[in-house]
């Protein structure tokens, strides 16, 4: 019997040399300048939905065919991947717009930008300490990687010390690196009511404003599929918590990570809320669409917090794990605690000890708060996605 790891090797094998003949086959293909292809994960998310909505706020719409690429049906002009439409825009779009890798099949008449999904806290790209199960897997993973590097025309990121991470995890050359910030941060400037709003349609429920909101973003754990879930149950079994958050009057909101959320149910209490895609999806929400009403942010290693500074509001990194961790995927940047502007927790005591502290001195971390966003970010303003739509047509 063929083992599984060599099934997997000769379909990514396979999947390598057809993406490779699609590629020089679309250098063939005249290319339409006026359709973009828009990608995400999950579908009609991120930094790609932003650049989209501020794409049909500026008229675009009118002049350029808007496409997206995606899994299952959304509330925009798409097609579903894999099938014949799909592989049609494919060949004739001009623009790939992208936040978790440009296409394997993009050709060199084609235009990548690519958005990703936030500055990394933890290892990826060649830094990433993976073990891959033989030789050919690594190879293929490799040869992704350095198509990657050369295929992307545009990688957008925050700031110097932001291309400088970039440059080195996927060894781009720099002058593709372009600084005009993330687009979904541009939601943290809009005001508190949208973003009551958007918590409201999504929970539907009354009081929001009244409470003080926190939320809870675990990363995911690809070497443990049940770490994030036995993390949130601990807190959730804790009638210590229960009381804590009944007693200050909390909104507790936990979204788990895209690729743990098999392991949750929906769950809409009064004082503690579990959030799945499918939730933001029914309202074509993303959390960046109410993260600016956020107290507190509670979360581990996921880049989100490095958003969140534009808010320059307390932050809590509840890691039970960190050592483990750090041995196991590792961090680009450390030591963890001096790129931690905030409390950090290893046990739902300390969690409520940390939760306390930010809601009594919510500017007790504000210098190192302040420094790191200096850091990780040029512009504070609330205009990349205005700066990303400028590239469309500029070459």
């Amino acid at each position: 019997m063929i083992s599984h790891d060599i099934v997997n090797d000769i379909r990514s094998l396979i999947y390598d040399i057809v993406t490779l003949i699609f590629s020089a086959l679309s250098r063939l293909v005249p290319k339409n300048e006026h359709k973009i292809l828009f990608f995400s994960v999950p579908d009609f998310s991120d930094n790609a939905k932003y650049v989209y909505d501020k794409m049909l706020e500026s008229g675009f719409g009118e002049t350029h065919q808007l496409i997206w690429c995606v899994y299952s049906p959304v509330h925009a002009n798409y097609v579903i991947r894999r099938s014949r439409e799909y592989i049609y825009h494919a060949l004739t779009a001009k623009y790939i717009i992208s936040t978790h890798g440009t296409p394997a099949w993009k050709s060199k008449n084609q235009v990548s930008i690519e958005l990703w999904h936030g500055l990394p806290l933890k290892t990826i790209g060649y830094f990433a300490n993976t073990d891959y199960p033989s030789t050919i897997a690594r190879f293929s993973a490799a040869q992704r990687l350095r198509r990657f590097a050369n295929s992307v025309n545009y990688l957008i990121t925050t700031s110097e010390f932001e291309r400088l991470v970039f440059s080195s995890v996927f060894l781009i050359n720099a002058r593709k690196i372009l600084i005009l910030g993330q687009p979904r941060c541009d939601a943290l400037y809009r005001s508190g009511d949208s973003g009551v709003n958007v918590l409201y349609r999504i929970l539907g429920q009354e009081g929001i404003p009244e409470k003080r909101i926190v939320l809870y973003l675990p990363t995911f754990r690809e070497y443990d599929a049940d770490a994030s879930r036995r993390v949130l149950e601990e807190i959730l079994a804790s009638e210590k918590f229960h009381r804590f958050v009944k007693d200050e009057n909390l909104l507790f909101v936990c979204k788990p990570h895209s690729h743990d959320e098999n392991l949750f149910q929906v769950y809409n209490g009064e004082h503690i809320c579990i959030l799945l895609n499918a939730d933001l999806q029914k309202t074509d929400n993303t959390i960046y669409d109410f993260l600016n009403v956020v107290d507190i942010l509670v979360t581990d290693y996921s880049s989100v917090y490095f958003d969140f500074l534009h808010l320059n509001r307390p932050i809590v990194f509840h890691v039970p794990d960190s050592e483990d961790y750090r041995k196991r995927r590792g961090f680009i940047v450390e030591p963890f605690r001096d790129w931690a502007p905030g409390d950090i927790s290893t046990n739902v005591d300390e969690l409520i000890e940390a939760l306390t502290s930010s809601l009594a001195s919510p500017g007790r971390w504000e210098p190192k708060r302040t420094r790191i966003r200096r850091l990780a970010f040029r512009y504070a303003d609330g205009l990349a996605c205005e700066r990303v739509c400028g590239l469309i047509g500029q070459r």
